[in-house]
């Protein structure tokens, strides 16, 4: 195995959701360098339905103040004791973060076309995430309801037809997870038979 083939499997192998990160900025020209390596993804028919927004600045702390204000509201009783100094977490720890961007994908009216695309929008954010882990840079990707937040596609100035997929944390790890998976030997079925058995006499023969 050549050393660049072993370079690759080790990004893959060693990469972690991190949640955790420093707070120290991340150049633009970096940040822009792993995008133009999040586009090189598999995408049927090349419709190329990704679209990033980078936020920083106001557009950061706007959704800070978007995240925050959703949490709020799936709770069951928002003016419980302790609930405050939560949803200021919240909001602190978005804005300490060095890069989040909002990954969306276009809306198709054809329902294969559409499925399909968000799986290959999905993609371009995973690419991200491993090209920023080879370059020591540590990412979280969050899904769930906030993306669906009006605030938030007011924010984006998103129009009907292109869909929010998650939202990418990026930043230099403070500290990294230690996870497990289990072996792909045991969530893989062969179907052909191995080589040694292709000329085993069949029983009963």
């Amino acid at each position: 195995m050549t050393e660049t083939a072993e370079r690759v499997l080790d990004v893959i192998r060693t990469r972690r959701s991190v949640p955790r990160t420093k707070q120290d900025p991340i150049p633009r020209e970096v940040v822009q360098r792993l995008l133009d390596a999040a586009v090189w993804v598999p995408n049927h028919r090349l419709t190329e339905p990704w679209q990033f927004f980078v936020l920083d600045g106001p557009s950061r702390q706007r959704f800070a103040e978007i995240r925050r204000e959703w949490r709020r509201r799936q709770l069951p009783d928002p003016d419980a004791p302790g609930v405050a100094a939560a949803l200021a977490k919240v909001y602190e720890e978005t804005l300490a973060t060095p890069v989040i961007i909002v990954v969306t994908a276009h809306l198709s009216e054809d329902p294969d076309r559409r499925e399909e695309d968000a799986w290959a929008t999905f993609g371009a954010a995973y690419a991200f995430m491993l090209a920023a882990w080879a370059h020591g840079i540590g990412t979280y990707f969050r899904t769930g309801g906030v993306r669906d937040d009006p605030a938030l596609r007011r924010m984006l100035g998103l129009p009907p037809d292109r869909r929010i997929i998650g939202v990418l944390y990026a930043g230099y790890p403070a500290e990294v997870p230690q996870r497990r998976r289990t072996p792909a030997s045991e969530k893989t079925v062969w179907l052909d038979p191995p080589p040694e058995a292709q000329g085993a006499p069949q029983s009963g023969s």
